[in-house]
């Protein structure tokens, strides 16, 4: 028998009661839970993703190899981190990290506010009430969420400023330890040239300077050039470890420009096979050994001032980095739009 409008009509007329009734619950219900659940706010920050000069807060600026360190380190960097494969992740890590969150727990008494026991309960509960995103763009968010709504304000803001205050922690203590250690090399560098310049003074007094060949001259400034890069490889090699980064993968990149241009210099001094006497190689036809003694002892005293001044030069750079690190104040981290207070409940 097929049913009807007047059917279906029928049975709501016959159970209109309980339909009432149910109604009248549900809403009841929905009435009390509003007026009990706590209106809750949501503060939201956002910030740029870092750029490379940023990254390199957490090691050195970019500029102290010849060719920059920018490329590539963010990889090196986010790489010594589990579970972080970009920039962004690694900032969003470090902001939500227990250094930075205790930091805010004591600024706002939220042990207190959030009712923990513990320091570890208080981690907890204000993990709880943070919400951190990565658009794929990098722009990272965060989002506070509590009653209180000048209170999630605050702490989503705070996020972001002691982010900024960590990095450029960092960035003083590495610059400053970095500096250091280049003052002491820069010290022992400009007693060697000052050494050297002397000899060479001294010889060219003696001998009424003797003029060398245009060619040997050009091999002496290349050697010079590479020695100068050897030690410079060797002093940032020294700078990781002093500043406790002794197991940072940037070495294994020292290591390996370290050994070529070694092997660079070697052809360079000792030519193609023979290497019991030292002499110029591809590229340059006179080697040291053909060379009189008078001037071979003056290429020698001519080679090691140039040596030392191209070391003197870059090291010389190197301290002004350091000490434009060790100083560094601007902010590491760029708010793209800093937390409001929110006016609606979420």
């Amino acid at each position: 028998m097929k049913s009807t409008i007047s059917d279906y009509f029928a049975v709501v007329m016959k159970w209109r009661y309980h339909v009432i009734a149910n109604v009248f619950i549900v809403t009841l219900l929905a009435i009390v839970v509003s007026l009990i659940i706590p209106v809750k706010y949501t503060a939201t920050a956002t910030i740029l993703p870092p750029n490379p000069e940023q990254e390199a807060l957490f090691g050195f600026i970019p500029g102290l190899t010849p060719g920059g360190i920018s490329a590539g380190f963010s990889s090196m960097l986010t790489g010594m981190v589990p579970g972080v494969s970009t920039p962004s992740d690694l900032y969003a890590t470090i902001m939500t990290s227990s250094r930075i969150k205790r930091v805010i727990i004591d600024k706002y008494n939220l042990k207190k506010v959030l009712k923990a026991k513990t320091i570890h309960d208080a981690f907890l509960a204000l993990d709880k009430i943070t919400d951190t995103e990565i658009s794929p763009e990098g722009i990272i968010t965060i989002k506070v969420t509590h009653k209180d709504k000048y209170l999630a304000t605050n702490i989503a803001n705070s996020y972001v400023e002691e982010l900024d205050k960590f990095n450029t922690e960092i960035a003083m203590t590495v610059g400053k330890k970095y500096r250091i250690f280049i003052e002491e090399r820069l010290q022992g560098t400009q007693d060697t040239l000052a050494k050297a310049e002397e000899s060479l003074r001294a010889f060219q007094e003696k001998h009424h300077t003797v003029a060398l060949d245009v060619e040997i001259q050009a091999a002496i400034e290349t050697i010079a050039q590479l020695k100068s890069q050897i030690i410079l490889h060797e002093v940032q090699k020294g700078a990781w470890s002093a500043a406790g980064q002794a197991d940072n993968p940037y070495l294994y990149n020292i290591n390996l420009n370290l050994r070529e241009l070694r092997k660079q210099l070697s052809r360079l001094e000792f030519g193609a096979s023979d290497t019991t006497t030292r002499e110029f190689g591809a590229g340059f036809s006179v080697p040291f050994s053909a060379l009189p003694e008078v001037s071979l002892e003056y290429a020698r005293l001519y080679r090691d001032v140039k040596i030392q001044e191209a070391i003197f030069e870059l090291l010389t750079q190197q301290y002004e980095h350091a000490r434009i690190m060790e100083v560094k104040d601007t902010p590491t981290v760029q708010f793209l739009d800093e937390a409001r207070v929110p006016e609606k409940k979420s």
